[in-house]
């Protein structure tokens, strides 16, 4: 049970470094099935190879992604496979690859601690891993909690598919947004610089009976539309891994059945429930959930 210590205590120094990227640190058991899978098997990996590096870990995790079909995109989607964390280590950003090196680092100063049983082994994890949210710097008044970001690069256009944002901006344009969402294209100051609050303070309140289609700063609308795709996205990966979590538990009748019903394939029930466990499971990654 020593891994899960170790992963609650890597959560809690990747959270706190986050906060310093403008993420928005959140406990352990409020981070996803999915995350806590992915710190765990970070921690077991490196267990049980003393050698691995971050760029191989991540190596391994791309090559695992792939032949399970994933391909690089701008956004994590289910249907299609897409992440766009699939790139090469060095071609990361560079939160992810901080936050790979503190798994590292944390496995490698922790392996030594003493074994302890399951329930302390959750409670010492769970305790390591609440962060407290510190209060972010005090930026220009745009709005509660807000800062104006002006694009300055070079191309005449931009669309932000790095953060998951999906907003775009032409030359010069100024757009103000929450502060932990700013402070990330700010990172990037031969694109992005901080605006003056004045304009977007100074700017006529639009009528809430009146739709005004050539608004300028239309973030909240763009923001709003991506933070319902990544909502999306993430529902449709939790049916797929509680639907997984079924599968696992089906007996070679039942298996038959799904099989038949939802992806009208005839499963050969002289085989091994094992194998046929693995051969639905195949069906919801190739065709989805249906």
């Amino acid at each position: 049970m020593k891994v899960i210590v170790i992963a609650g205590a890597a959560h809690a120094l990747i959270a706190s470094i986050s906060q310093e990227f403008g993420d928005t640190a959140v406990a352990w058991e409020d981070a996803g099935e999915g995350y806590q899978q992915g710190i765990i098997a970070g921690v077991t990996a490196y267990f049980e190879n003393p050698d691995l590096t971050p760029e191989l870990e991540h190596q391994k995790w791309v090559e695992a992604k792939q032949a399970d079909g994933w391909v690089h995109g701008d956004a994590i989607d289910t249907t299609p496979k897409t992440h766009p964390l699939l790139l090469p280590f060095a071609e990361l950003p560079v939160e992810h690859r901080v936050k790979a090196a503190i798994l590292h680092a944390a496995v490698h100063e922790l392996k030594d601690l003493p074994d302890a049983d399951e329930a302390a082994a959750v409670d010492v994890a769970a305790a390591l891993a609440k962060v407290p949210a510190r209060q972010a710097a005090p930026s220009a008044p745009a709005g509660p909690g807000k800062i104006v970001v002006v694009y300055i690069g070079r191309k005449p256009t931009y669309t932000d598919h790095l953060y998951g944002t999906g907003l775009s901006f032409r030359q010069g344009q100024e757009r103000a947004m929450p502060a932990e969402i700013a402070r990330k294209f700010l990172r990037h100051p031969d694109m992005f610089e901080e605006g003056s609050a004045k304009a977007v303070a100074d700017a006529p309140a639009k009528s809430d009976k009146v739709e005004d289609k050539d608004e300028d700063d239309d973030t909240t609308r763009q923001l709003a539309a991506a933070k319902k795709l990544e909502d999306e996205n993430r529902e449709k990966e939790n049916r797929i891994l509680d639907l997984k979590q079924q599968i696992n538990i089906m007996t070679k009748d039942s298996l038959a059945e799904y099989a038949m019903t939802n992806y009208k394939q005839n499963l050969d029930k002289r085989k091994s429930v094992a194998e046929l466990r693995q051969a639905v499971t195949g069906m919801i990654d190739q065709f989805g959930v249906v």
